[in-house]
């Protein structure tokens, strides 16, 4: 039997990380598994962007909002039933954040969104969900956001 006893997810406050949370919160409360909640921030200092950067790669908010990104997920699992929850605002790109809060925690399994993996800019420079999925060496469940906000209010 599969069991999962740590579980990473990210979340930059969109529909479709949200969607991504609620899942991976389920899914915590299924397995009576850790959840810790990662939000990737830029700290103002250095270069801005650097010529190479991969533009998934970088974070655009501060840790201020971070923060509030991190108060809104939390809530969202504890409505899913999720106990065991830990937030964790990071400095750096989202790829880079995740890949250190699973190998730091040891976690077995990533829940990430769809976002960018139908569109064309995420076709040609990749995107985050297939960014983790040939990156990290563990479990990865991409959580289909595709109307999650009208299926979520019941107008799906």
């Amino acid at each position: 039997m599969v069991a999962y006893s740590t579980i990473v997810t990210g979340s930059d406050g969109s529909d479709s990380s949200l969607h991504a949370v609620r899942a991976a919160a389920s899914l915590a409360r299924v397995y009576d598994a850790r959840l810790i909640i990662v939000s990737a921030y830029y700290e103002k200092h250095g270069l801005v962007i650097d010529a190479k950067a991969d533009a998934n790669a970088l974070p655009v908010i501060n840790r201020d909002a971070a923060e509030d990104i991190l108060r809104e997920a939390h809530e969202v699992s504890v409505a899913e039933g999720a106990k065991d929850i830990e937030l964790r605002p990071v400095n750096g790109g989202p790829v880079a954040v995740l890949r250190t809060v699973v190998e730091d925690s040891a976690a077995d399994l990533v829940v990430v969104g769809n976002r960018g993996l139908k569109t064309l800019s995420g076709r040609v420079f990749g995107s985050i969900p297939s960014e983790v999925t040939r990156r990290f060496d563990v479990d990865v469940l991409v959580v289909n956001s595709d109307g999650a906000a009208s299926s979520a209010s019941g107008k799906a």
